[in-house]
């Protein structure tokens, strides 16, 4: 007869993906928890804020695209008028190429404005998934074995927040007395109480 205990098949420490201060926590000790349930919230007044503003740069940088596009179109407008004017020689070859010159900036401008835009939307997606990451949320089934944090304490990214034990399958363990070694096999069954 030996005593021994029985241990949870797998028990993870719930870490966040952000620093911050922890705004609220929704789990006390010995609750069950899913996979993907929320476990606490970080503040995350200032990444909103950022969202909002970046939101709006967004919208700019899709207004300077219209406004480069209509550049743009006058710019070819002008250009093909100038080379009809030059085909028939009422146009002087230096305002042709000015014209040629002013078309080919418009087209920079556009890819310009398009660039922007692009790195505009990488940005907001990317404040978009650090708002997300303020969320902290389980990656397993399971109980809240140990809560380390309350709400108002500052959380790093290497700091657990809770250990969630999954306790579908536990595994006993027990010391045996090495007199007893030889009389056992692996293999053999025994009984647990």
């Amino acid at each position: 007869v030996v005593v021994g205990n029985l241990v949870g098949d797998a028990t993870v420490a719930v870490v966040p993906r952000a620093a911050g201060r922890l705004e609220d926590i929704y789990v006390r000790l010995g609750d069950r928890v899913a996979r993907g349930q929320r476990i606490a919230k970080i503040e995350d007044f200032e990444l909103q804020e950022q969202v909002k503003q970046q939101e709006a740069a967004l919208e700019v940088s899709r207004a300077t695209i219209r406004q480069r596009e209509a550049d743009l179109k006058l710019a070819e407008t002008n250009a093909e008028r100038s080379r009809n004017l030059f085909a028939r020689q009422l146009l002087p070859k230096q305002t042709l190429d000015d014209t040629e010159a002013r078309y080919q900036a418009a087209v920079a401008q556009l890819d310009l404005a398009r660039a922007q835009n692009t790195q505009s939307t990488a940005r907001l997606d990317e404040l978009k998934i650090n708002l997300q990451n303020t969320i902290i949320v389980s990656p397993v089934n399971g109980f809240v074995a140990r809560r380390a944090v309350d709400a108002g304490a500052f959380v790093g990214q290497n700091a657990p927040v809770v250990d969630v034990v999954d306790i579908s399958r536990v595994r006993l363990v027990a010391n045996i007395v090495e007199k007893d070694l030889t009389s056992m096999q692996t293999g053999d069954e025994t009984q647990v109480e």
